[in-house]
């Protein structure tokens, strides 16, 4: 096996350039040790270590001279083998590099003051801390550009961002939103708001910190829910006369509609008992053309608008046109009169139910007792004011009920309630 130096030339270089590599790798290993304030002990290692190999590496520079053939050099290692020198300094290079990457690794995992004042400055909000004299102990960066943006010059005493802060008289360009919260509007279109108070703590006490958040975000989607809140506020407004309006048309429309069937009816009713008087037919058709003149009077005296054919699905047809669907439960009674006077009901508390209480749904269900019919209305809007009365739909509908010997009890509270009671005719 070779010696060192006897080796050849490119070994040694081999070896010598290995040895400096592992020299950089100490004084890495040195400098992290430091910087993390690994201990005295762990530092003055990496410290031997280092020297250690400068010397080994002296050694082996002054038998590589020799082995260039410069007479006043003499060996020092003549019997050393060049293959174990050149394991050592690749083992020593490879624990290097698994010392410092332990170190790194440690580093990350170690919560020391550097790390803290880095993590402090690098924060997206500003912060302050000064003692009980106003001298600035620590400030980070953001700080620093908020404070030079709020006082125009760098933050040298606290006192000076203090003041700023609850002036009213703020620097051109920034505009105070709220003094009482330290809100400021900044010409970089930012919004920030500034925090004072004093840390707790025996051995913080009197020391104060500062901190300026940025609320742009915030400030800016409270401003826009503002104006949505004003537009839907117009919006519901319009809605509601469009309401009033389409109202309007339906009863129209319904007066309409009245006016022809009543038209109509008449005529072909009269007409009939004309033709069964004159030509002296069998009477037995009389009562059912006297049914109809009585419809017909009901009609006059708003009581119904559709024929009774009709009756509940124009209803439930012109209540989707306003938004409403009907839920009934239970059978309606035979008789002609009552179905007239629940399907007024119905409409009734269906327009009131679209245009007073903002409601989608209105629920009406029939009872069939011994005696009478119960009919209960209710919807789910809004529930009614503590002042609500009969308006003169409700007030037309209890009189046409009482024609018949009917009654109606209006409930406000806690909601609204419409109970018909039709007695059984016998």
């Amino acid at each position: 096996m070779a010696n060192f130096v006897e080796c050849s030339i490119r070994m040694q270089n081999i070896i010598m350039v290995a040895l400096e590599i592992c020299l950089v790798l100490e004084f890495v290993l040195i400098l992290l040790r430091v910087t993390q304030s690994a201990g005295l002990k762990r530092i003055v290692a990496a410290i031997t270590l280092f020297v250690f190999s400068f010397l080994v590496m002296t050694m082996l520079l002054n038998d590589h001279q020799y082995s260039m053939g410069k007479p006043d050099h003499s060996p020092i290692f003549p019997k050393l083998p060049a293959v174990l020198v050149l394991c050592g300094v690749i083992g020593m290079g490879l624990y290097l590099i698994w010392r410092i990457l332990k170190e790194r690794k440690q580093e990350n995992a170690i919560l020391s003051s550097w790390s803290v004042y880095e993590a402090v400055d690098n924060v997206p909000c500003g912060v302050c801390f000064a003692d009980t004299f106003g001298r600035i102990i620590f400030c980070n960066s953001k700080m620093r550009e908020v404070s030079q943006m709020m006082t125009g010059m760098q933050l040298q005493d606290y006192e000076i961002l203090h003041q700023a802060i609850h002036s009213e008289n703020s620097r051109p360009g920034i505009v105070t939103i709220s003094l009482d919260n330290s809100v400021f509007y900044f010409p970089n279109g930012k919004v920030w708001m500034f925090q004072e108070y004093y840390l707790q703590g025996k051995e913080l006490e009197n020391y104060k910190q500062a901190v300026a958040i940025d609320v742009s975000e915030i400030y800016y989607n409270s401003e826009e829910i503002k104006a949505n809140n004003e537009s839907l506020k117009m919006f519901n407004r319009k809605l509601e006369e469009m309401y009033e309006k389409i109202d309007d048309k339906i009863r129209e429309q319904e007066t309409l509609a009245m006016k022809m069937q009543v038209h109509d009816n008449f005529g072909r009713s009269l007409f009939m008992i004309r033709r069964i008087l004159e030509n002296k037919e069998n009477t037995s058709c009389m009562n059912k053309q006297l049914d109809v003149l009585k419809e017909q009077v009901y009609i006059l005296t708003n009581m119904i608008v559709e024929n009774m054919e009709d009756l509940y699905q124009n209803t439930e047809k012109q209540a989707r046109e306003m938004g409403i669907i009907i839920h009934m439960k239970g059978k309606v009674p035979e008789n002609s009169n009552y179905r007239i006077l629940i399907d007024r009901a119905v409409r009734e508390c269906v327009t009131n139910c679209a245009r007073h209480a903002q409601g989608s749904e209105v629920n009406v269900i029939i009872e069939d007792d011994s005696g009478e019919y119960t009919v209960r209305i209710t919807n789910n809007g809004d529930i009614p004011d503590k002042n609500a009365k009969e308006g003169g739909g409700l007030s037309a509908l209890r009189r046409a009920l009482e024609i018949e010997n009917c009654s109606m009890i209006t409930v406000f509270e806690p909601v609204f309630c419409l109970l018909l009671k039709l007695p059984k005719v016998k």
